[in-house]
């Protein structure tokens, strides 16, 4: 593995810790109060239009700066964050979750943007699965120790105190962009000589039917993982608000993923048996639900959890071998149209969300099939991409031959 590849895993480590306590415990304090879902889908719902527009901006910005730049501004937006949770307080509670969302959306949003070019452009096709892989456990690790942790923090010494620590990691995150490798898409050229991001991809778009199969999986995939990420947290806080309940659950459900992991390193799965497994665990997950008893919810979780990290392994690896294809300057374009993607269908579930009252209604229900149908779909979307970008590859590479023959003769 690279170097630049090692040490993103070591920033994955300090970077986790702060998504693991925010996409937990900011969204718990927030339900606290009213339990209501319009209140935690709309700070999400914040939360993801903020984080498509600081993706955006900073992949434009990685032309003019490096990664470190997207990092340290990623670590200082999530200090923001942790400033106005601690210290803010408005009468009008929508504008105040709003407050909260933005920064966090920034955090994301940058950090992402950082990683996702990053990698990108650092490994070798064959080191993508080993990276997301070993970044997948690292996740998991932090994922069983940060709730346990912060729950005892907050016990004693209430939300203040996590916040504090979070603050105290932030500044270790801060401090280690300094360190990460000088990449940057201050390449090829001066500006002048590209086109557009929006003129590159209607070209693409419109002469590699690859790429519009990729764009549906990212638009498939957005759905489920919007509502799995949303209603894991909903299904947890249904069963419990005790603190040290919700961490004990979320360390059961990682040493379910745990139990995957070794699976599927243990017996090497291919990228397309192990998304295939992966969907049908969450495919289970999801219709068990329609029966919402306590002990439900929590088999619905293990078995969504498990097919998660199977789903996004597979998944991320696939789309970023497809990616790798292209020169970075269209990586970078491919990489925000992705997450371009992703979120506008994020956003779009968030907004259905908005008017689910419980987990057992209508619309509640309705989410299930749009979620499952976006599931099943992803593979088929994803073997669609790999056939017609192979065969893209290979007239690629015959035009490549015929040239240089005509040349030798």
């Amino acid at each position: 593995m690279s170097d630049a590849l090692r040490r993103w895993l070591i920033m994955n480590m300090m970077s986790y810790t702060i998504f693991v306590y925010v996409g937990i415990f900011i969204n718990l304090f927030i339900w606290e109060k009213n339990r209501l879902i319009f209140e935690v889908a709309w700070y999400n719902l914040i939360l993801y239009v903020s984080w498509a527009f600081a993706f955006a901006f900073a992949a434009y910005l990685l032309s003019k700066t490096t990664i470190r730049t997207l990092l340290a501004v990623s670590a200082v937006a999530g200090a923001g964050a942790f400033v106005i949770l601690t210290f803010l307080e408005l009468d009008n509670r929508m504008l105040w979750i709003a407050c909260i969302g933005v920064p966090v959306g920034i955090m994301y949003g940058f950090f992402s943007s950082a990683q996702n070019l990053s990698v990108s452009m650092s490994g070798t096709s064959a080191e993508l699965g080993r990276y997301f892989s070993t970044a997948g456990s690292i996740q998991q690790v932090v994922t069983l120790a940060v709730p346990l942790l912060s729950a005892i923090i907050i016990a004693y010494a209430g939300y203040f105190g996590t916040s504090i620590l979070m603050l105290v990691f932030l500044l270790g995150m801060l401090a280690f962009s300094f360190l990460m490798p000088k990449i940057s898409l201050n390449v090829e050229g001066g500006e002048a000589d590209r086109p557009s991001m929006l003129c590159w991809l209607w070209r693409q778009l419109r002469r590699k039917p690859g790429l519009r199969w990729h764009s549906a999986a990212n638009l498939a995939a957005g759905v489920f993982l919007q509502f799995q990420q949303l209603f894991l947290l909903v299904f947890t806080f249904s069963v419990t608000e005790n603190k040290f309940w919700i961490a004990g659950l979320n360390g059961l459900y990682t040493l379910a993923t745990l139990g995957g992991l070794y699976v599927y390193r243990r017996y090497a799965l291919k990228d397309f048996t192990l998304l295939f497994v992966g969907c049908v665990l969450v495919t289970c997950g999801f219709l068990i639900v329609l029966f919402p008893a306590k002990p439900v919810l929590i088999v619905s979780n293990l078995l969504t959890a498990v097919g998660m990290f199977c789903v996004i392994a597979a998944w991320n690896t696939l789309q970023f071998k497809w990616i790798k294809t292209f020169k970075e300057r269209e990586q970078a374009n491919l990489l925000v149209w992705r997450e371009t993607l992703i979120c506008v269908t994020r956003i779009g579930t968030l907004l259905i969300v908005l008017s689910v009252d419980d987990i057992r209604g209508g619309m509640f229900i309705a989410l299930i099939v749009v979620a499952l149908f976006s599931l099943l779909a992803l593979p088929y979307f994803e073997y669609r991409a790999r056939k017609i970008g192979q065969r893209e590859k290979a007239h690629r590479d015959e035009a490549s031959n015929m040239r240089e023959q005509a040349g030798n003769v």
